[in-house]
């Protein structure tokens, strides 16, 4: 079970002002918690699968949420063992992960081969999901119902899953309903064989963000990895205007000008609140 995000807020008090002024509200974290059910093969066996558990979620882990479509359930005949009743597979939800990190345990009922108990996360980056998948991977290999690793409902738009691009204008889709923000998140530009005798320009018309680089370029590759500026694989930052170009929710229309280029593409994650 998820719960929503636990919310950071500053504010402040004005005498003769009634309530109190917010300044700003900031996504923190939240829980996830699971109910796991353990059995072991005899009493001795308790102890090692104690063991094992604890280890096992003692670490940074990847969540995704699984679930049985069809709730429906056919109460016992006469004679029948609760062994012999079968459901339906789970599935995957959707194409999205969490990370996170446990915080709380409850016992383990060490007297008995079944035990049920709670394990509390949470959130240890970010507070939201991601894609298990970025937009590359979903350019390069084609958007399809089918396929196990991208979910109906991760709000995908097979009409703008491009995100390679050979022309100056063109459309980035964020399928995500948290704006993608290069100094958090996973989020790589590139622009190849790259020439200009001037100044490069990257400029999101949706947001009214603009990455400018004012170097001599010859068919170089031009990337932004997260903070990194690179020029191939040399720091480029000093030859920039120090700004980079985020990714709000739905449409976001680029423009480049001032060079040449083969290509220009787009890696990054879906982030959902």
């Amino acid at each position: 079970m998820a719960s929503g995000i636990k919310k950071r807020s500053g504010s402040d008090y004005s005498d003769g002002r009634p309530g109190r002024i917010n300044y700003h509200s900031e996504d923190e974290y939240r829980t996830i918690t699971l109910t796991v059910q353990a059995t072991a093969y005899d009493m001795h066996d308790i102890a090692h699968l104690r063991d094992s558990i604890n280890e096992l979620f003692d670490d940074e882990l990847l969540l995704r949420e699984m679930r049985i479509k069809d709730v429906t359930v056919e109460y016992e005949s006469p004679g029948q063992r609760t062994g012999e009743l079968q459901l339906e597979e789970p599935e995957y939800v959707n194409g999205k992960q969490i990370k996170v990190a446990m915080v709380n345990n409850s016992e383990i009922d060490d007297t008995t081969l079944a035990s049920t108990f709670t394990i509390e996360f949470e959130t240890t980056d970010l507070p939201y999901f991601e894609s298990i998948y970025t937009t590359l991977e979903l350019n390069d290999s084609g958007y399809s119902a089918t396929a196990e690793k991208y979910g109906l409902v991760d709000n995908i738009d097979d009409e703008k899953a491009k995100y390679r691009f050979t022309e100056s204008n063109f459309t980035v889709y964020n399928a995500g309903n948290v704006t993608v923000e290069p100094e958090s998140m996973e989020l790589v530009v590139q622009i190849s064989k790259t020439s200009t005798p001037g100044t490069l320009s990257l400029r999101n018309l949706t947001t009214g963000e603009e990455f400018r680089l004012t170097k001599n370029l010859s068919e170089r590759h031009i990337s932004l990895r997260g903070m990194n500026i690179l020029d191939g694989t040399v720091n480029a930052f000093r030859d920039s205007n120090r700004r980079l170009v985020s990714l709000v929710p739905g449409d976001n229309q680029f423009e480049i000008t001032g060079a040449t280029f083969s290509e220009v593409w787009f890696s990054f994650k879906y982030y959902y609140k």
